[in-house]
């Protein structure tokens, strides 16, 4: 990591920032040496370039408000991250797409987040929303961000359990868990026929434009998701590409993990077997 670095709430912070109306991204990268300018890019988003402690970061003109502030965050987390190593022109893939792996574009979309949707503010503003697209939409539209990068957030610091699903030409690309969904539920590596996200991308017309009660195993790789419902909300967008929201309104499959898990704690130890989850290991 650069030594460089400084992480988005402590920025904050120094800046005496406390609602999401003072995120100026532009006076925020000034304070941290790069100057934003905008003009029209083709084939990327957003690039950057350094020397010594300046750095100029060009965001695409002609792209809306919202993207060009996340792409102008993301390319700040290259300068606070990555300095001193390459050049970085970051294209809709890599905004989009660089969620899961570990790397410098996942980095530097995890700064972005951090710096345009801080958890306090999230936990703050999101309190009692449930985990819709139109929840997202409307905070988006208070701290001005994508849809996406705005799911994600009200997924991860939301205070329900739910999931947000990339899923590419029918398979998943990668997926986002609130931390009160227990670690045995994964999504599966393609949706069920019935999932409204395989209709979406199959261009079936009837698919659902509203949140839908969908049977949890047409999503959920366990072997009890069928005994299980959950609320699907799912959005194409673009032509291979659909996000979808996954909320156990009705918690019980949830909640009879967590009993499970706490019979597996209380049980006294017989066989000289140690069950974890699903799983169980020998001795």
């Amino acid at each position: 990591m650069s030594s460089h670095f400084r992480p988005p709430a402590e920025i904050l912070d120094e800046l005496g920032i406390t609602d999401p109306s003072e995120i100026v991204i532009e006076a925020i990268a000034e304070y941290c040496g790069a100057t934003i300018v905008y003009e029209p890019l083709e084939g990327s988003e957003a690039r950057i370039l350094g020397a010594g402690d300046r750095a100029i970061i060009t965001v695409n003109a002609k792209a809306p408000r919202p993207r060009q502030r996340f792409s102008a965050a993301h390319e700040l987390g290259h300068w606070m991250r990555d300095r001193g190593k390459v050049a970085f022109s970051c294209t809709d893939r890599n905004l989009v797409r660089e969620w899961d792996e570990d790397n410098p574009e996942r980095r530097a979309n995890r700064y972005a987040a951090d710096l345009l949707l801080p958890r306090k503010f999230i936990e703050r503003i999101a309190r009692g929303m449930p985990p819709t697209f139109a929840s997202a939409r409307t905070l988006g539209e208070t701290f001005t961000t994508s849809l996406m990068a705005t799911a994600i957030r009200l997924v991860e610091f939301g205070a329900y359990p739910a999931m947000l699903v990339c899923t590419q030409a029918a398979r998943r690309e990668w997926f986002i868990r609130s931390s009160v969904v227990p670690a045995e539920l994964w999504p599966l590596r393609k949706p069920g026929a019935g999932a409204v996200a395989t209709r979406l991308l199959s261009g079936n017309p009837s698919a659902p434009v509203e949140p839908t009660t969908v049977d949890a195993d047409e999503w959920i790789d366990h072997s009890e998701a069928s005994k299980y419902t959950l609320v699907e909300d799912s959005r194409r967008m673009g032509q291979d590409l659909v996000l979808t929201l996954l909320w156990w309104k009705d918690e019980a499959q949830i909640l009879s993990l967590r009993d499970g898990e706490e019979e597996e704690e209380d049980r006294p130890e017989l066989t000289g077997e140690l069950t974890f989850g699903s799983r169980k290991r020998r001795r």
